[in-house]
């Protein structure tokens, strides 16, 4: 009866024995899937080391409680491989924070808790996996989201371009409506004042000599009268090119008796101040009706080049 006592009480020690073979033989071995926001928990254990395993080369490791052989101070030891870093906690007790950097340049950089917990409890090895997406940290395209987004962007092109060519038309629209009420207003307002002149009586002005025979087969005629219309005096000449050559001449002027210019305004039939033979230049000279002195002696002169004058015509103020 001893003897099989004996036997059971054996029997049961073997079997724990082998229970707790087992338990260490199946150490915890776990994966972990860590994007740059998130945080993994390590348990380590005293008198144990912790292997972190990583899809890529580790770069650097920083932690934040690193023993100190020189002042014997700190908790964990560290030891980096090509893809692993291992971690051994010299006390039983204590909680810290652990940050790797893999990749060839480091960009990716993963974040853990350290934890110092039982053997029984302490992990043994930890295969992590990185969720970064694509190289610069963004998330892996998504065609369909591409398509949207392209699709948006192609809608918000043709609107604005839609609202721009509304906008330009309306602008062209209101442009030519201002111009259009400008032209009006103009037009009124050129309508009134010929019907004030109309109303006053339009004056004129005779003109001594009007015809000036100039060099090189020229002849300059004015108009006989100065013709006064809204306060400003309008005195139209003609220059007649009856020579072989072409003549040039540099501007038309009134001058007053002590040779102050009085021209406020010169407007040729055509551009340029050339005529060919056999042609004829018609113009307008305009100037102030009060700016001479109503015995002023007026002349009107056309210039050549360098000032000289051609012909020369007197005329007199009203």
């Amino acid at each position: 009866m001893r003897i099989k006592t004996t036997a059971g009480i054996l029997a049961s020690i073997a079997a724990i024995a082998v229970s707790t073979q087992t338990s260490f033989a199946q150490a915890p071995i776990t994966a972990i899937k860590l994007s740059k926001d998130q945080i993994g928990l390590v348990k380590t254990a005293q008198g144990l080391s912790t292997r972190i395993s990583f899809p890529e080369p580790v770069k650097e490791i920083i932690c934040g409680d690193l023993y100190d052989a020189a002042n014997n101070r700190g908790t964990f030891v560290l030891q980096r491989g090509d893809n692993d870093v291992f971690v051994k906690p010299i006390a039983s007790k204590g909680i810290s924070n652990l940050f790797v950097k893999t990749g060839d340049k480091g960009q990716h950089i993963y974040n853990f808790d350290l934890v110092i917990v039982s053997p029984m409890d302490a992990l043994r090895v930890v295969n992590v996996t990185g969720d970064f997406g694509t190289a610069n940290g963004s998330a892996p395209p998504d065609p369909e989201a591409e398509a949207r987004s392209r699709k948006q962007a192609d809608d918000t092109i043709r609107q604005a371009q839609a609202q721009a060519a509304t906008i330009v038309t309306k602008a062209q629209d209101d442009g030519n409506a201002l111009v259009a009420e400008a032209s009006e207003r103009v037009r009124k307002n050129a309508d009134r004042k010929f019907l004030n002149a109309l109303m006053l009586g339009l004056r004129e002005e005779k003109i001594i000599s009007p015809r000036v025979a100039a060099p090189n087969g020229v002849i300059v005629t004015l108009d006989q009268h100065i013709v006064i219309f809204d306060d400003k005096s309008y005195i139209r000449y003609t220059i007649h090119n009856v020579g072989t050559k072409d003549f040039t001449f540099d501007r038309v002027l009134v001058e007053d008796g002590a040779g102050k210019s009085l021209t406020a305004e010169v407007t040729p039939a055509k551009a340029g101040n050339t005529v060919k033979p056999g042609e004829s230049l018609v113009g307008i000279v305009v100037f102030d009706s009060y700016a001479p002195g109503k015995k002023d002696k007026l002349t009107l002169s056309v210039l050549g080049e360098g000032s000289a004058e051609i012909a020369r015509f007197a005329v007199v103020a009203q």
